[in-house]
């Protein structure tokens, strides 16, 4: 089997009508059936003629890096990994559907990335989800019911004990060659399988050709071809004619923020659309007895550690799926992350005013009981006792929630119940505040920097800084901005503060140093002047001041208002990072309590190159921001689930920033050389020990003894004697890993990824 590619053909040309003839004369090949016998022989010794001209070129074909096509696709199993890269992935589009003889007909294209048509497709490549959308009734909202259903009975495998000896579960229809028809140019015609009029076994599914049916389908590729598969197209269709409904609560864009690609079930199914059609209400697992009903199931993923008792499931081989060690970066009660009315998802609202037991159960589990399932439905049947004491204890049937839960209704919306977490009030309430920094004096050696700033309200107006007395504000101090450091004097061993931390003041504790200036603004200036260590010749002079803190309201509750930051008196810090991207997932970046929140730039005032190590009898590690944030999402600092891959650096970085650590990183600390937390030997720093900055950082995530190995061989260097010269006098990472060269560090992470996680 042959694939197409310029690369393995030569060109060739096109020869025209005439030459054909003359050269089917030559070689004695009759043009046409003899129709009268021999013609007389033409004398010997004529002219043969001039040599006619050459027939025009043919057309080359098209590499499929520029749009050509695939040929004889099948089921991708041999490809050959240059078609695969050249490929990048493919796009599916269901073109039209139809009922005809009670069986679904579908057509589609597929198609390259690049445009180029994928032909000699395999049927067998091919998943059809087939559903009808049930309407909503007696407090319930509509559902999907799969018609493609299976029986399957629990398994023991790996020691498990079932919880159940089988249960119901969706399927999808494999493709088969009798129902395949291609019709060219990358189209092609399935027939399905299914009576949609016959569906009996193993739960009986009526056809009703006047409700909304949804087609979806996956392609499903073999070996190394897999990353290829397309995002499943979906079509939604009344059969009888008619305007379809719709039932599109979630978009799979809202999901790829966090998670960029879904994979799931070997790869190829990859869009929200595409999973409701068998993860509705009628499939179960059996072995542990759950609903993998999407709602549900989502709902009790993304809850994670915090649900009251751990979501587990089985899948293939009996692996055991606990969610109960899944951490979700944000507050659960912000339903709006995955569920966002938009034109893909018209009922993205829909979360606000219907409530269901398993919907909300699945975050909400402690009351929540199931019985069944009913073998002719696949079905659970739910009830939900509350455990306030606004009510005595009793249980809600499914489908009564919305007596009491919705607009106006006496237990109240689910988004206004949702703001009453006091993890979502507080950061919905940091936006009732704005911090300023308006500007900052006496940047230099020997002077007292004075910064003057502001807190304005929800409507702009300066809030009285004078009167808080509550809740937290500090102003922290940090130098050298080139790469922050702290150290007060690089000669005499002596960080300004212990462990190199910034220097922080306490404005509600020294409020009588506050100045009014009369406009609103405040003023505070630093007590002791600026150290030596602030201005040096090879560690540059800059100063960073952040104004963060937390507010408490007057009901007591409190609010993380975005921290302000301002330069002065040198070179800005760079930035490595984007605030926008971390709160993709995180909503909003708040630390310590929340009185450091917003861009991660604040945090490089204490999480500099100066801080870590040794806390205690605890090796803590480095503690500089971008070794920390890698040790963190890895996983290495605790139990922590990172939802995308650790190869892709952009999920956080800026563009250009991840090849190497900047030319005047300092080697980060990680061993401070003592226990001590405060006094002389938490101030000194030639004690301490460092990793080199490239190294240290990129040890977060490649921990494995011979990148250790590779990375010291190469000029890193780990817990060695602390050193105030820039890290790139010594490692040799730019060399192979620097921008463009030939193990640049982007290529590579990218090179590990699936096709367009990340741009090139």
């Amino acid at each position: 089997m042959k694939r197409s590619s310029a690369r393995d053909r030569v060109p060739r040309t096109r020869v025209s009508l005439l030459a054909m003839l003359a050269l089917s004369a030559a070689l004695g090949v009759a043009g046409c059936e003899n129709d009268g016998g021999a013609g007389p022989e033409g004398p010997a010794g004529g002219d043969p003629g001039a040599t006619g001209p050459a027939g025009p070129t043919g057309p080359a074909d098209v590499p499929i890096s520029q749009g050509g096509d695939v040929k004889d696709m099948g089921n991708g199993s041999t490809l050959t990994a240059e078609q695969i890269a050249d490929i990048g992935t493919l796009v599916a589009t269901i073109d039209s559907a139809v009922v005809s003889g009670n069986k679904p007909v579908i057509e589609i294209t597929v198609t390259t990335d690049k445009g180029g048509k994928v032909l000699g497709l395999a049927a067998t490549t091919l998943r059809l989800g087939v559903a009808k959308l049930v309407p909503a009734t007696d407090g319930m909202p509509s559902r999907w019911q799969s018609y493609i259903n299976r029986s399957v009975t629990a398994s023991t495998a790996g020691g498990v004990t079932p919880v159940l000896p089988g249960a119901i579960q969706a399927n999808v229809e494999t493709g088969v060659v009798t129902g395949w028809t291609e019709l060219g140019s990358g189209r092609y015609r399935y027939a399905s399988a299914v009576d949609l009029a016959n569906v009996a076994t193993p739960i009986a599914v009526a056809y009703e050709p006047t409700l909304t049916h949804r087609l979806s389908i996956a392609v499903d590729l073999s070996g190394n071809a897999g990353p290829l598969e397309p995002l499943n197209p979906h079509l939604d269709f009344v059969p009888n004619g008619g305007t379809a409904a719709s039932k599109l609560v979630a978009t799979t864009a809202n999901c790829t923020g966090c998670h960029v690609q879904f994979a799931e079930h070997g790869g190829s199914r990859r869009t929200v659309e595409y999973c409701v059609v068998c993860h509705n209400g009628a499939t179960t697992d059996p072995e542990s007895g759950e609903s993998v009903d999407l709602a549900y199931l989502a709902h009790s993923i993304h809850r994670g550690e915090d649900r009251a008792s751990p979501y587990v499931v089985y899948g293939f081989n009996n692996t055991k799926f606990d969610a109960g060690e899944v951490t979700y970066p944000q507050p659960a009660s912000f339903c709006e992350t995955c569920h966002e009315q938009s034109a893909g998802a018209p009922q993205g609202n829909d979360w606000a005013v219907t409530v269901t037991a398993p919907a909300c159960g699945g975050c909400h589990d402690a009351g929540m009981l199931k019985s069944g399932p009913d073998p002719a439905t696949g079905r659970y049947a739910y009830t939900y006792t509350h455990s306030n004491t606004l009510m005595p204890p009793q249980p809600f049937k499914d489908g009564d929630c919305l007596g009491c839960h919705g607009p106006g209704k006496v237990a109240g919306d689910t988004l206004s119940l949702h703001q009453r977490d006091e993890d979502r009030k507080r950061i919905e309430q940091g936006e009732l505040f704005t911090y300023e920094i308006i500007s900052i004096e006496n940047a230099a050696v020997g002077q007292a920097p004075r910064v003057t700033f502001q807190i304005l309200d929800a409507n702009g107006v300066p809030l009285n800084i004078k009167a808080i007395t509550t809740g937290r504000l500090r102003l922290d101090f940090a130098w050298s901005t080139p790469d922050i450091h702290n150290v007060a004097e690089v000669a005499g061993n002596q960080y300004a503060v212990d462990r190199g931390e910034a220097t922080v003041v306490d404005l509600i504790a020294n409020m009588a140093s506050v100045v009014a200036n009369g406009d609103g603004t405040f003023s505070y200036t630093l007590a002791q002047p600026l150290p030596s260590g602030f201005a040096d010749a090879s560690l540059g002079t800059g100063l960073m001041v952040v104004l963060e803190g937390r507010r408490q309201l007057p009901d007591g509750s409190e609010a993380y208002p975005e921290s302000a930051f301002r330069f002065s008196g040198g070179t800005s810090r760079e930035a490595l990072v984007a605030q926008e991207k971390c709160e993709t997932c995180h909503k909003r970046v708040a630390a310590h309590g929340g009185s450091r929140a917003g861009d991660p730039m604040i945090c490089t005032v204490c999480h500099n190159s100066s801080v870590g190590g040794t806390f205690d009898t605890d090796e803590v590690g480095p503690l500089a921001l971008g070794a920390f944030l890698h040790n963190l999402h890895s996983g290495n600092l605790g139990d922590i689930t990172y939802p995308q891959r650790l190869e892709r650096c952009e999920g956080c970085h800026l563009d250009g920033t991840f090849n190497g650590a900047r030319t005047n990183a300092l080697p980060i600390t990680v061993d401070a050389g003592t226990t001590a937390e405060t006094g002389p030997e938490a101030l000194a720093w030639q004690d301490d020990r460092a990793d080199s900055a490239t190294a240290g950082t990129c040890r977060g995530c490649h921990d494995a003894a011979a990148d250790v190995t590779h990375m010291s061989v190469e000029g890193g260097s780990f817990s060695q004697p602390k050193a105030l010269t820039p890290s790139s006098t010594e490692e040799g990472c730019p060399v192979c890993h620097g921008a463009g060269r030939v193990y640049d560090v982007k290529t590579m992470h990218c090179s590990l990824l699936p096709f367009g996680q990340c741009s090139q």
